[in-house]
């Protein structure tokens, strides 16, 4: 008897043949293995960013996992755009050139946490495109960061007469504003803002105040009993970027000896069974703990009767639905034991 079709007659119904059978006894009584899981992506960057500094660009990016760096470098690489396309982001780079390649188990996070480059190969009125492609040890790629533009404009010259006061609860520093670059042209004066500057133990300067307007800043993050050595940036905004200048002088002045210590500089809650976990951020200025506030329409409670040593506290006395605001002050670990300023509130609704 003939099963099969006769090819040489049928063709194409004799191969659809053959196939529906073989998926019929193959299925029969049998359990397939499921889909290999694919592999797991690649590592990779997300958050370059450049910020232009006099005749320089200082680049930043959050480490790679210990276990992902081991056999990792960082190519930095770099790309002259035309400065016609220095807004296209996305515009195809012209050729990119390695320009530097760091050991990712070796490289050393700044005070925030991120790594840092800068590249002071760079001149005036020109862009530059950089990314991060991630290379193994077999000099594969693996990935590459998000792009980022540079466009080099001068920054502004330094603000001058810079002044600091040593006051109950910090120190207020004051300047003058020059508004020309420095290149020696005018530039408006409203295109003009500050970062204050102090400088480490380890001899680093780090930002301690956000961009401001304006001539004067009260720098309350201190600890009381020791001095601080200042210095005021002047920063221009100019085609879509805050572009970095020189420095003022820099000065160097005695803290409060004794003085409230600053509050956290962040308040979260995240929800429990019975209640709201408040979280804050510990500074490394010593304290005896902390107070925790709660504010609902015009009242505000403070829920803490001793100071909390620190973060969480429970707060159990809130009814679902109903929306609070929280906030975090600091207690001196003086003798005297002085309270400080409350943190912003921040906003929460018990769901």
């Amino acid at each position: 008897m003939r099963i099969l079709p006769d090819f040489a007659k049928h063709g194409w119904l004799g191969i659809i043949f053959l196939c529906a059978l073989s998926a019929v006894i193959s299925g029969c009584g049998h359990q397939t293995f499921p889909e290999p899981i694919g592999a797991p992506p690649p590592p990779g960057i997300n958050d370059l960013s450049a910020r232009i500094e006099p005749r320089a660009v200082a680049l930043s990016w959050s480490p790679l996992p210990r276990a992902e760096a081991k056999t990792i470098r960082y190519a930095i690489m770099k790309s002259n755009i035309s400065w016609k396309k220095r807004n296209c982001l996305q515009c195809p780079p012209p050729a990119e050139l390695q320009v530097q390649s760091i050991a990712a188990a070796t490289a050393e996070p700044g005070p925030d946490g991120k790594l840092h480059w800068t590249d002071h190969d760079v001149s005036y009125h020109q862009a530059y495109r950089y990314q991060i492609a991630l290379i193994n040890n077999r000099g594969v790629t693996l990935s590459h960061s998000n792009p980022v533009i540079a466009k080099i404009y001068p920054g502004p010259v330094g603000p001058e007469d810079l002044t600091a006061i040593t006051q109950q609860l910090g120190i207020l520093l004051r300047w003058k504003q020059t508004p020309r670059d420095t290149q020696g042209h005018p530039i408006d004066a409203s295109t003009i803002s500050f970062r204050v500057q102090r400088l480490t133990a380890a001899g680093a300067w780090k930002d301690v105040s956000p961009l401001v307007r304006g001539d004067a800043y009260y720098d309350q993050q201190l600890s009381p009993g020791q001095s601080f050595t200042y210095r005021v940036v002047a920063v221009r905004y100019i085609d879509g970027e805050n572009v970095y200048g020189e420095p003022s002088s820099r000065i160097t002045v005695m803290g409060p000896q004794s003085m409230p210590p600053p509050p956290p500089g962040s308040v979260w809650t995240v929800p429990t069974h019975g209640g709201l976990k408040v979280y804050w951020r510990q500074d490394q200025v010593k304290t005896s703990g902390y107070y925790v506030y709660r504010k609902q329409g015009k009242e505000i409670v403070r829920l803490t009767a001793s100071p909390v040593l620190h973060p969480p506290f429970i707060d159990r006395g809130v009814t679902r639905g109903e929306n609070y605001y929280y906030a975090v002050s600091a207690v001196s670990a003086l003798p005297s034991h002085k309270e400080g300023l409350l943190s912003k509130w921040v906003e929460v609704t018990n769901r």
